[in-house]
């Protein structure tokens, strides 16, 4: 799987990378920081963020395959599921432990112009579990979000800024995220699905979603630390 540096200068997967199952080792290439984040070196402080993004980007991509190493080339729909499930619920821990752990008055603090605040990048999470992961196996955003569909609540729950409704918005995703998938065995079953015009393979589509989560998780992380918010988890370590 290989990354990508979007002109907004948030990072993605490339379209048409080679699939990957859960628990095979990944080969990542190494990048220099201004590929992967080319708007953040307009200022000291955003240069650090990218360091500190980019370091756990890294970290977290890397240990991937731990949650999945009984899971083997032939594991079925339901075992894949099963693997990335348990890996959300850890970022969702995370996520949440953010969100609580920012003041609110930084929920609008961002890195640099044209990069997405602290609220943005927690309800852009909260918006794959609403709306990205549901649609790829055929389910519509929760009947009572009221947001539209696609694009439309996309942006519409990027704009929700008060830290309680973030939270809320958060916890509920990833629920109803997890409702739609083990609902999903028909569209899993076949062992690959079709998400934004691409066929993919089951696995393929779990890992680049994880990937994708993690990414946001270090950018939060590399948020907190630039605010003085040390990660709840940290805390406990120490």
């Amino acid at each position: 799987m290989m990354y990508w540096s979007r002109q907004d200068g948030r990072a993605g997967v490339r379209k048409g990378a080679p699939a990957r199952t859960l628990g095979t080792p990944v080969a990542f290439p190494l990048l220099t920081l201004p590929e992967v984040f080319p708007i953040m070196s307009q200022s000291h402080s955003a240069r650090l963020v990218t360091v500190l993004a980019s370091a756990t980007l890294l970290a977290a991509v890397a240990v991937l395959p731990v949650a999945g190493q009984d899971v083997g080339a032939n594991a079925s729909p339901a075992m894949l599921r099963s693997e990335y499930l348990s890996n959300m619920k850890d970022v969702e821990e995370k996520v949440v432990g953010l969100a609580e752990a920012f003041p609110e008055e930084k929920y609008a603090w961002r890195p640099a112009p044209g990069v997405r605040s602290v609220s943005e990048v927690l309800m852009h999470i909260a918006s794959e579990h609403y709306v990205y992961m549901p649609m790829t196996v055929g389910a519509p955003p929760p009947a009572d979000l009221n947001m539209g569909t696609g694009r439309v609540a996309i942006t519409a729950l990027e704009k929700i800024s008060a830290k309680a409704e973030v939270i809320r918005h958060l916890k509920a995703s990833f629920a109803y995220q997890r409702t739609v998938l083990e609902a999903a065995d028909a569209k899993l079953v076949s062992g690959k699905i079709v998400s934004f015009g691409q066929e993919h393979s089951v696995a393929n589509l779990f890992n680049e979603y994880i990937a994708d989560q993690h990414e946001h998780l270090g950018q939060l992380i590399a948020y907190a630390r630039m605010n003085g918010v040390v990660p709840p988890w940290s805390k406990k370590s120490n």
